[in-house]
C-alpha cells in the first residue's frame, strides 16, 4: 500500500470547500457570502498543498498573496493568479465576520469567486 502524498489531503479539503461553495448558490436558499469565503478557503488550501508538496514552510496565515508570493518562488508562471488571489483575498474578512457599513457579495460576485478559485486549482494541479 502506497502512502498518499500530503499535497493531496489539502487538496481533498479544498475540493470539499469548492463543492460547498457551489452548493451555496443552489436556487433554493442561495448565500453567496458563503459560496465567496468557501471559494477563497478552496484557494488558499491549493497554494498551501503547492506548498506542502515542495516541502516550502510557510506561516498559517489565510493571506492569498503571502501564498501565491512563496508559490510563484517556485514556479513564476503562478503569478498569473495573481489578480484572482486579490479578489478572492478581499472576501475572506467580509464573509467571516459582519461588517459595518460593508457590502455583502451578491449572486454574480459568488459565482465569479468560485470561477477564480477553480482557476486556482487548475493553476495548481498542472504546475
Amino acid at each position: 500500500m502506497t502512502a498518499t502524498p500530503p499535497e493531496q489531503a489539502w487538496f481533498a479539503k479544498a475540493d470539499a470547500d469548492l463543492e460547498v461553495a457551489r452548493r451555496a448558490l443552489w436556487p433554493d436558499q442561495p448565500l453567496p457570502d458563503m459560496a465567496c469565503f468557501h471559494a477563497q478557503q478552496c484557494a488558499e488550501k491549493y497554494l498551501k498543498g503547492y506548498l506542502v508538496a515542495h516541502d516550502v514552510p510557510f506561516r498559517y496565515v489565510h493571506d492569498l498573496r503571502y501564498l501565491l508570493g512563496l508559490c510563484t518562488g517556485l514556479n513564476p508562471t503562478l503569478a498569473d493568479l495573481k489578480s484572482a488571489t486579490e479578489i478572492l483575498n478581499e472576501y475572506l474578512p467580509i464573509t467571516r465576520y459582519p461588517t459595518e457599513g460593508g457590502h455583502e457579495p451578491d449572486i454574480e460576485a459568488a459565482q465569479q469567486a468560485i470561477q477564480l478559485a477553480e482557476q486556482i486549482a487548475a493553476a495548481v494541479v498542472r504546475s
